[in-house]
């Protein structure tokens, strides 16, 4: 007699084993027969979380799949593979010379995850950097690695020890994160974990490329919150841009950018003490740093947490003249970060108009991008109110 299954393989609308687990906008999963017919009932509301749905795709959860399949097996339950699946579906579409293709694909990456636990160093090696491979030729190929629980195998490599293996498999989990539906898998699966201790305690360029997979995976939006309420990865990220080379400090900046589009992450990013190390380097002069710690800067500052931090240190002098002698894209986030600040203090509207901010931004209202202008605009009217709160004073 079959064991009960995890209730995580249940289905929490029907109730059943999942036999199609798909992912909604919430993060929640279901089988998407159910949360099929709940959409075309006319539902715009996720069924567990009561969350409006501002986006109905449903993202197959590969990772899930496998293990229900994994454990439907070991059970002697019969489950009927889902229509969606790949080989399947690619058999029909390109008849069976090219599902034949895939079955030897399939056998093929099921046979180096298995060389994957091997006890032999350079077995390891061999099969994870060939799965990098495979990873990076196509999207079919990174389908299947997922549906056969490639990631299960993949995520203790990260941290075994030997620096051939780590860095293969951190770059098979990048190659793995370029489809959005693999980017959740990966996050549900518990990626986050191994990629921070790597961002940890990895070399210089296994922080990078961990770095470099956070981004990837938090360009969607459901892994914002989720990868950013890990306590250690926007400090290691923070630590990444004060001790990184440059492309460290570029790729820490990039996964912090995506990191903030989440409100609720700019307040971890300033408590790691981030704005410091941005107003420096605003003065470091290189533009591609200058912009993306501008960028950076620019998310915060719609913070109350991150308008004070940015307002405690000297900045004004330095924004004022990136609004006059920066890139076009330094201009427009500096004009964005002086009017977040200038916005919610006459105060320091009265620094930055007896700073010069006056005619630097009336100069970019000609020349700037067409939000730099429209900023401008904001600032040169703050800046025309206070000139008359002034006097009256």
């Amino acid at each position: 007699m079959a064991s009960a299954p995890p209730e995580d393989f249940r289905c929490p609308i029907s109730l059943e084993l999942m036999r199609d687990p798909v992912i909604l906008a919430t993060g929640q999963t279901y089988d998407r027969v159910s949360i099929q017919r709940w959409l075309d009932a006319g539902h715009r509301t996720c069924p567990k979380t009561k969350q409006v749905l501002y986006d109905i795709k449903l993202i197959p959860n590969y990772a899930l799949r496998s293990l229900i399949y994994q454990w439907a097996s070991a059970n002697g339950v019969d489950l009927k593979r889902p229509t969606e699946n790949c080989t399947s579906a690619d058999s029909r579409k390109y008849g069976t010379a090219e599902g034949e293709g895939l079955t030897h694909l399939k056998v093929l990456i099921e046979d180096l995850l298995k060389r994957l636990s091997s006890n032999i160093v350079q077995t390891r090696r061999d099969a994870i950097k060939r799965i990098s491979q495979l990873a990076n030729e196509s999207r079919e190929k990174r389908t299947v690695i997922v549906e056969t629980g490639g990631i299960a195998c993949i995520l203790p490599l990260i941290s075994c020890g030997d620096p051939q293996i780590e860095e293969a498999g951190l770059q098979s989990l990048l190659e793995l994160s370029l489809d959005d539906e693999n980017k959740v898998g990966l996050v549900a699966e518990g990626a986050v974990d191994a990629i921070v201790q790597a961002l940890c305690t990895g070399c210089m360029d296994t922080r990078i490329k961990a770095a470099t997979i956070i981004t990837s995976l938090a360009l969607v939006d459901v892994n914002k919150a989720t990868i950013g309420s890990q306590s250690d990865v926007i400090p290691a990220l923070v630590k990444l841009l004060a001790e990184g080379s440059v492309r460290g400090k570029k790729e820490s900046m990039n996964a912090l950018c995506a990191l903030c589009m989440f409100h609720g992450n700019k307040l971890r990013a300033v408590l790691a003490a981030v704005v410091p190390l941005l107003l420096a380097l605003l003065i470091d002069g290189r533009n591609e740093l200058v912009e993306l710690a501008l960028t950076v800067l620019d998310f915060l500052s719609t913070s109350v947490e991150g308008r004070i931090a940015i307002t405690r240190e000297p900045a004004l002098p330095t924004l004022v003249g990136l609004l006059r002698s920066g890139t076009s894209r330094s201009k427009e986030h500096a004009a964005a970060v002086l009017w977040s600040l200038c916005s919610s203090s006459k105060k320091y509207t009265l620094q930055a108009f007896n700073a010069g901010a006056l005619e630097t931004c009336s100069l970019l209202m000609q020349t700037g991008t067409a939000r730099a202008k429209r900023k401008a605009g904001f600032l040169l009217k703050a800046f025309q109110e206070c000139g008359r709160w002034s006097a009256a004073t």
